[in-house]
């Protein structure tokens, strides 16, 4: 859908000390890396977790095209 950015949340992440065995030996997304916690749904009084709003721009610098691998 045009204006839609779809981030599935996925299973992986670098982050350390979480007891999440799996999630540790798994690369992939970590949409919690851009959700800001503070921002809450007021009827429900939790955190979004939907709804984030992005900006999306071309990459220009070569360096960050390159294939890490």
């Amino acid at each position: 859908m045009p204006g839609v950015v779809s981030l599935p949340h996925g299973w992986g992440h670098s982050m350390r000390d979480t007891r999440q065995r799996v999630a540790n030996r798994t690369i992939g997304v970590n949409a919690n890396a851009i959700i800001d916690e503070s921002d809450l749904d007021v009827p429900s009084a939790t955190t979004v977790l939907n709804g984030v709003p992005v900006v999306v721009e071309a990459v220009r610098d070569p360096a960050l095209l390159a294939d890490p691998a």
